[in-house]
């Protein structure tokens, strides 16, 4: 492994991946040259017979890639990436707020065209996805003659694209900026709520409840807000769910996933048993280890504490581990560290949370709140398993650069999980016991305990449905009910606990959670097969350079992992059940 010759950056550096300012001339520039470039598409094809022949499809095909290969977004992305920085940036939130409106019409300029795809009869979809003519776009055709059904008329779809903002994207935008501002003050000091949040689990038992019990006060004086958010963001959805024709609350977003509902139920069912008991037995494994009683914050707890793991350790501890895989990897694991593509630390009015942003011809770039435990260290691999995978899939035509949820979450916690097997490698005695600990308690959380948040969001969306309105009361009730189902006896799960669904962005994300606990049942059978035979790292360069250029199920076919099946589903889950039998013979 190389070392790294340049100093990290620990801040975003916006000014040289996107704009010296809100007044950088660049951005209207940029933006003149998205809309004239659509202008020019709108009267070349608008009212023309484009999809009557494979050949005037096959031409059009190739101007709709080569709009889409512009960076029309780059400019929402800078003043987006402002906000996150800052809830106080106004500027960015006035200049988002026109450029959402001014890209939304360049969208709603070029509905004609979708609109027309899935208009295609039957006989002639079968004729194209055939044509050896039309051999490129050949996937991209066929998800788009899938999602036809759903497809509204061009006026329709104009009217869903010009609501979004005012039912959704503004009522988002409202609560984080109450929450990015909200502080609670700890030995003395003024601690920003997300970063509070995002450490508290790692102190000691006392600090832990003290920083909770801070943070749920705050939690419930931004509840009420909360409250109207969610209920309008649900019944938004399903008012659009019944014009489109979904009959699942989760429809929608297993089609944009290129998922089946079958994949899902199968893994629904699969957690809601199987998972949830091995989540009861380790947790009872737990309070007798413990010897004391477990509260639902207190689940992770160990005998002692894990040293602490600050950045730069983090940062060369998930390097090793990105080059041992793929020299190509570690490299871009540098160039991102040197080249301002990281925001690292909590500040005043930043944002919660952790997540990787990447988009077509734009920068990959990785947004984190870190502190020094292991969850610090975790998110980061994680975080930066996304950035690998957005890089490597840019390696694809445009209109496949892209890639699935599902397939983003397998590649973030492949790496994650590769990060703590190494660790768990290196250490033994009580050392080792403690990070088994903590390396089972996080896959519950994203194997099982995302499937109980998807059940607690699919709830919350019912009974909007149902009654048209949930009070943040029944929220928080919900919440606990679910968690107690998941953790069983020996976790007592309190009603201030049901509170984390205020400030989880996961619950305003439409059905998202469960490709979490999908890609981590994946990525745990690859880790397996790659630990077993380091030859398996070519089927997973072979994963992340896939982008969208099949079906989920085709690109980990393509590696000798059907997913549509039950059984296999069952081998990821199988690891995790090693790794319980594994602490219950070192604690005793």
């Amino acid at each position: 492994m190389k070392s790294r010759k340049t100093k990290m950056k620990l801040e975003w550096d916006l000014k040289k991946h996107y704009y010296k300012s809100e007044k950088d001339p660049q951005i209207e520039k940029d933006l003149k040259k998205s809309e004239r470039a659509f202008k020019r598409f709108v009267q070349k094809y608008k009212n023309s017979q484009f999809t009557s022949s494979a050949s005037k499809l096959l031409n059009s095909l190739k101007d709709y890639e080569k709009l889409m290969g512009l960076s029309v977004s780059k400019p929402a992305y800078y003043f987006h990436y402002r906000k996150e920085l800052s809830a106080t940036d106004k500027v960015a939130a006035m200049e988002l707020n026109k450029l959402e409106a001014r890209l939304t019409e360049l969208e709603n300029s070029i509905l004609f065209y979708e609109v027309a795809l899935a208009q295609i009869d039957k006989a002639k979809q079968k004729q194209y996805l055939r044509s050896n003519l039309l051999s490129d776009y050949r996937e991209y055709l066929r998800r788009v003659f899938r999602d036809a059904r759903f497809v509204l008329s061009e006026p329709e779809e104009r009217v869903l694209n010009l609501k979004s903002m005012p039912a959704r994207s503004m009522w988002i935008a409202a609560t984080d900026k109450i929450l990015n501002q909200k502080t609670i003050v700890h030995k003395g000091k003024s601690v920003p709520i997300h970063g509070a949040l995002m450490g508290y689990m790692d102190k000691n038992k006392k600090e832990r409840h003290q920083i909770y019990n801070k943070a749920v006060t705050v939690l419930e004086e931004v509840a009420p807000v909360v409250e109207s958010e969610l209920n309008a963001l649900y019944t938004d959805k399903k008012i659009n769910d019944e014009l489109r024709g979904y009959t699942l609350p989760y429809e929608g977003t297993l089609n944009s996933y290129d998922q089946s509902v079958e994949s899902l139920e199968s893994l629904r069912k699969l957690i809601t048993t199987e998972g949830y008991d091995l989540s009861r037995k380790f947790y009872s494994l737990k309070k007798k280890w413990l010897k004391k009683e477990l509260t639902f914050i207190d689940r992770d707890e160990g005998r002692s504490k894990i040293a602490k793991i600050p950045f730069a350790k983090a940062v060369t501890i998930c390097r090793e581990v990105f080059y041992e895989v793929n020299e190509k990897y570690g490299k871009i694991f540098d160039e991102m560290l040197e080249s301002g593509q990281l925001d690292v630390y909590p500040r005043k009015g930043k944002g919660g949370g952790a997540f990787c942003s990447s988009g077509i011809n734009q920068p990959t770039m990785v947004f984190l709140n870190h502190n020094d435990g292991l969850d610090g260290l975790r998110t980061l691999a994680h975080e930066m398993g996304h950035a690998v995978h957005a890089y490597r899939s840019k390696l694809q035509p445009v209109l496949y650069e892209g890639h699935s949820i599902a397939t983003a979450e397998t590649a973030s916690t492949f790496f994650e999980g590769l990060v703590m097997k190494k660790l768990l490698n290196k250490s033994t005695g009580k050392e080792k016991v403690e990070l088994l600990n903590k390396h089972i308690s996080d896959n519950l959380k994203t194997i099982v305990m995302c499937i109980a948040r998807f059940e607690i969001e699919l709830e919350f969306h019912q009974k909007v449905r149902q009654c048209g309105l949930l009070t943040w009361q029944e929220m928080r009730n919900i919440y606990v009910y679910h968690m107690k189902k998941m953790s069983g006896r020996a976790v007592k799960v309190r009603p201030i606990d049901g509170m984390h669904f205020v400030y989880k962005p996961h619950y305003r994300m439409n059905f998202y959670q469960y490709s979490y606990s999908f890609g981590s049942l994946v990525s745990n059978i690859m880790i397996a097969r790659y630990l077993e035979n380091e030859t398996y790292r070519s089927e997973v360069d072979r994963f992340l350079t896939a982008g969208e250029s099949l079906s989920v199920d085709g690109i980990f076919k393509s590696i000798g992992i059907d997913t549509s099946r039950i059984a296999v589903l069952r081998e990821g889950l199988a690891l995790l059940e090693k790794d319980i039998a594994e602490f219950a013979r070192l604690i005793k």
